[in-house]
């Protein structure tokens, strides 16, 4: 059943303006599969009569405080997770909601779907609990957290490497160097270039004597 948007009354071709020419994302499906998977990853056992409700199509702004504000007006809200990238922290436009009562999941997905939220189309579904994996509301209790990933690779990149670290890191470019040059070998071309092998610092001559070595100086 389609609901009333809060622009309401809709003004001429607002519809086809707002959504005739967005094109669904792939990785946010209208329905989901409801066949029973092989495996024992899925929350039947512990979340008996409660149900599950699948929204899709989520507006941008729309966050955890506003969905669970929203929808706790059909019935009471165990668990609630927005699905979110882990780079930027942004919202995927879908999200996972438990109900206390299985009835009343039901009723929510039949009464949202296809309801206009914001100039979204909501695409709303129940998930029976033999279809929800048990990780779906993992850390759905805690704010999500953004991690800095560009901060972790600078410090990741500006660490100062060991010894075994740069003879790798040397052993790496010579290798690709030797490939290049086979490659322009392979084509017929004659040319020689310095390269890095030139250039790569040596290993180190330190010599390291034993203690066999040391007593044997002592004696003499």
């Amino acid at each position: 059943s389609s609901g009333i948007n809060a622009e309401w009354p809709l003004r001429p071709g607002y519809l086809s303006s707002n959504m005739g020419k967005r094109k669904l994302n792939t990785t946010n499906p209208d329905v989901l599969s409801t066949e029973t998977p092989e495996n024992d990853q899925m929350l039947d056992k512990d979340y008996k009569g409660m149900g599950v409700v699948y929204v899709g199509h989520i507006p941008r702004n729309f966050q955890e405080k506003e969905m669970r504000q929203f929808f706790e007006q059909f019935g009471d809200i165990l668990k609630l997770r927005l699905s979110r990238s882990k780079k930027t922290a942004e919202s995927k436009g879908y999200a996972f909601i438990l109900y206390e009562n299985e009835d009343v999941a039901k009723i929510v997905a039949n009464t949202m779907n296809d309801y206009i939220l914001c100039g979204r189309l909501l695409k709303c579904q129940y998930i029976p609990m033999n279809r929800v994996h048990k990780d779906t509301f993992k850390g759905a209790s805690r704010p999500f957290k953004k991690i800095d990933w560009q901060a972790r690779a600078k410090v990741t990149r500006n660490k100062v490497k060991t010894t075994e670290e740069q003879q790798k890191s040397v052993k790496r470019l010579l290798k690709k160097e030797q490939m290049r040059r086979r490659k322009i070998a392979a084509l017929g071309i004659d040319y020689d270039f310095p390269g890095y092998a030139k250039t790569a610092p040596k290993a180190s001559q330190k010599i390291t004597f034993t203690d066999e070595v040391d007593a044997d100086v002592e004696m003499a």
